[in-house]
């Protein structure tokens, strides 16, 4: 079976930047998948980033957004980056129960948990996501999958089961 929704945490996961509530919008592109805010903060997609976004959408695969996050500038900065579009859904919440924003995307795409891959860089968000979602595929960034260019190896596999045998 297809992984049919790849769940990405933004925060030192999608991008380089450790807390972008605490950027200043608006941001700017300078570069292709890099910004900077109104103090010259600069933001980086991590490696293979648009790739990966750019194959999951031509394989028919949802692609959502849980991040606790203010919401200004965590859509300021994926507007500026360039993968705003690539969404079907975007939840940012200035609380850390990624647990209900996971809940309220699978009701939204009508998808199950096991139709689900997660990928969060903290794992205790990573832990309470398994433990509220059973069946969901839930990986810590940096230590189950280490890039998003290896995550575009698994996604190229084609099945959730490819997720399944990573590290950790």
């Amino acid at each position: 079976m297809r992984a049919k929704l790849l769940i990405l945490d933004l925060d030192m996961t999608l991008w380089d930047c450790p807390d972008i509530s605490l950027a200043t919008p608006p941001f700017r592109r300078v570069g292709e998948g890099v910004a900077v805010d109104a103090e010259g903060t600069v933001v980086r997609l991590r490696e293979c980033v648009m790739e990966l976004l750019s194959r999951a959408k031509s394989l028919g695969v949802k692609l959502a957004v849980a991040s606790w996050n203010l919401r200004e500038p965590a859509e300021g900065a994926l507007e500026a980056l360039g993968v705003k579009e690539f969404f079907d859904v975007i939840v940012v919440e200035p609380h850390p129960r990624k647990e209900e924003m996971v809940g309220r995307i699978l009701e939204a795409l009508s998808l199950r948990p096991e139709d689900a891959v997660f990928i969060d860089d903290n794992a205790g968000m990573v832990e309470r996501v398994k433990r509220s979602h059973p069946g969901i595929v839930a990986l810590r960034f940096g230590e189950d999958i280490t890039s998003f260019c290896e995550l575009l190896e698994r996604l190229e596999g084609s099945s959730a089961e490819s997720f399944h045998g990573v590290r950790g």
